[in-house]
């Protein structure tokens, strides 16, 4: 029957994928030898640095009282975002039926396997406290956000196993029958467990097929809703910067963004190393770097629809946080994103010169490095602003420990990967072999696989003409880009003054109630709906004049506004107004010292919210959800395996012999 699905001539044409997949299973070489010695060395030096911290605290690693959150949650944020890629390469275009896929998808699966695994370790060194781990789950608070987002990234991590091992069936059984001999002891156990009872029917391919499109449709909205769930962890804290409601898609976008760009890279990698030429041609790296152009359009789009709304409001809080990102102390980082890792990429994939492999894989180096400073400026800088003073406080600084244990996390996704492949095949055999045996048949194209790529390709009149659309979409992007950043930069807030006024503060005592007021004058007129903010000093949360936010009041026609609270705290007190003539202006600020004699705590237990019930049948839902999805993955693998136990018969198509 193989003889009449593929005729002689045409199996002596196409490259043997068998072959190909047994090379990395084959003596290594010295210089992967090399590369396994030196990544081991790196992850190595991150877990003693990890040590060293856990022996010194979280100073050694650039962590203080203010920046509480830094590296280590932005490389959380982006190892777990670059798996989301992988399982788009993959699942995605298999729902889309994109053959072309084939000699991608287990490179892809790959890497969405072992980056999320790698991302969620990197939260024991952010926890700072590895027995912590456990209070997330003998203490859960199911209110919180970040016991949720453990919830998604332990199934998506499930559905992620599942979604790699069960093409693996057919393709172990293949390996098997043709090559037994030079899998090793090893491999030969691992494969004969994973393959036991398949042989290739119409009626297990028909299963299998059908258990893969449901763990691919399961698959997209948990690694949706890992990425969401994230964002709410940042989005949900009331500070400036985090508290946005378009954190969400924009936390998935990035993640698809850089994930499809470290499947280049991989791709790159693992078809030089291994000499997949044949298999994976420019095409696919084309396809590629278009994909990643679009989501990479799309990222640009949601980081100026979310910073200039703050900008131009003129809130206090944000309004620093977009100005510390344009020319304060993230604006380097901030414009190494904005260069780096969106105008150079778009470049380089735009220009049909450098729309190669090369060129397609530096630009996907630029994105993974650009969108990781970002993740990085993202986390720094608002965990650095200081609520009580509406200023920044001391920036999170990289230290040897810190950068140690990401670059460890680094080094074990690609040791991880080298070591994955030496173990199962680098190529979706099964699926390969089905495409070549279709496309006479079906007289439809063979999937492409040519020669090593040619040194001058000719180009068709319709690939010129794409060639040349992509060129002018980049160049449109680009001429965006620039306008959003210069709107950005000089954008008028919603209202201005063009002459400084003055602040004249009063505060006076009646028992336990404190009154304070404060004067806004423009050349000695009032100053009606200016918005003042006050604050009390207090010594309750550190030593120093910390200051309170008491509450923000407009002027009234007098230029006079005036706030009455109760002093928690008797003694000499500091209150201050402070008033923004401009939204990124200097403020103007006036004080004045309160001798506070009757001081009562304000603090009441709050009412039962209205929705507690509700959050409780939430609560339950989510969790009964989880179950749900943890049963079709199940389900899928016993599928799957009851068809392979149930025949007994014959492989309907058998693998090539070497």
């Amino acid at each position: 029957m193989s003889a009449a699905v593929a005729p002689a001539p045409l199996q002596a044409e196409q490259p043997d994928v068998v072959e190909a997949v047994m090379r990395p299973f084959r003596r290594p070489s010295n210089r992967f030898r090399l590369a396994v010695v030196v990544l081991s060395l790196v992850v190595l030096l991150g877990v003693a640095a990890w040590v060293y911290q856990l022996s010194q605290g979280m100073a050694v690693a650039g962590y203080t009282d203010r920046s509480f959150w830094a590296i280590y949650i932005a490389d959380v944020v982006s190892f777990i975002g670059v798996s989301y890629g992988g399982a788009v390469v993959s699942a995605i275009l298999m729902l889309a039926g994109a053959s072309w896929r084939a000699p991608l998808v287990r490179l892809a699966e790959g890497v969405a396997l072992v980056s999320v695994v790698v991302g969620a370790a990197f939260i024991i060194p952010h926890l700072g406290r590895p027995d912590r781990l456990l209070g997330m789950v003998t203490h859960a608070n199911v209110a919180s956000p970040v016991f949720w987002d453990m919830v998604a990234i332990l199934t998506y991590t499930v559905a992620t196993v599942v979604f790699f091992v069960l093409p693996l069936v057919p393709d172990t059984a293949a390996l098997l029958e043709s090559h037994p001999d030079e899998l090793g002891r090893l491999r030969r156990s691992l494969y004969r467990f994973v393959s036991r009872g398949w042989t290739g029917t119409a009626h297990q391919r028909r299963v299998l097929h059908s258990a893969m499109t449901v763990v691919a449709i399961v698959i997209i909205p948990l690694a949706v809703s890992v990425h969401s769930v994230l964002a709410w962890a940042f989005a949900l804290v009331s500070r400036p910067g985090w508290h946005e409601s378009i954190w969400a898609p924009y936390f998935v976008i990035a993640a698809l963004y850089s994930g499809v760009a470290l499947v280049i890279l991989v791709v790159a990698g693992f078809r030089r190393g291994y000499r997949l030429q044949a298999f994976i041609t420019e095409q696919h790296f084309v396809r590629l770097a278009y994909l990643m152009l679009v989501l990479g359009a799309v990222y640009v789009y949601l980081t100026f629809a979310d910073l200039l709304p703050s900008a131009y409001v003129g809130e206090a809080g944000p309004s620093q946080i977009v100005d510390g990102m344009l020319e304060g102390p993230v604006a380097v980082s901030f414009w190494l994103f904005v260069v780096v890792g969106t105008v150079l990429p778009i470049v380089l994939v735009a220009l049909p010169w450098t729309r190669n492999i090369p060129g397609i894989t530096v630009a996907a180096l630029l994105v993974l490095v650009a969108m990781w400073t970002k993740r990085v400026t993202m986390v720094v800088e608002t965990s650095a602003y200081d609520r009580l003073t509406n200023s920044f406080g001391h920036l999170f600084g990289f230290t040897w420990v810190s950068v140690s244990v990401t670059l460890g996390g680094v080094a074990a996704v690609a040791l991880l990967l080298m070591l994955l492949f030496r173990l199962v095949p680098v190529l979706a055999v099964t699926e390969i072999q089905e495409l070549d045996d279709e496309a006479p048949a079906t007289g439809r194209a063979a999937p492409e696989r040519t020669a090593p790529e040619r040194t001058a390709p000719e180009r068709t009149a319709p690939e010129r003409t794409g060639g040349r659309a992509a060129g002018r979409a980049g160049a449109v992007l680009l001429v965006v880009l620039a306008v959003g950043a210069a709107g950005s930069a000089k954008a008028e807030p919603a209202y201005a003054a063009t002459k400084v006024p003055t602040v004249a503060v009063t505060a006076t005592e009646d028992g336990p109630t404190n009154t304070v007021s404060a004067t806004v004058t423009l050349d000695g007129r009032p100053v009606k709906g200016a918005l003042v903010n006050f604050a009390e000093s207090t010594t309750m949360f550190a030593p120093g004049d910390n200051m309170v936010p008491l509450g923000s009041v407009e002027t009234d026609a007098a230029g006079t506004a005036q706030v009455v609270y109760v002093a928690a705290v008797a003694g000499p007190r500091t209150v201050t107004a402070t008033y923004f003539p401009t939204a990124l202006g200097d403020p103007v600020v006036a004080s004045t010292t309160l001798d506070v004699t009757d001081a009562t705590s304000p603090y009441r237990p709050p009412a039962p919210h209205l929705l507690a019930a509700a959050g409780r049948v939430l609560a339950s839902a989510l969790f009964a959800t989880v179950l749900v999805v943890l049963l079709i993955l199940a389900a899928q693998v016993v599928r799957v395996r009851r068809a392979s136990a149930a025949v007994t018969d014959r492989p309907v198509r058998e693998a090539p012999r070497a």
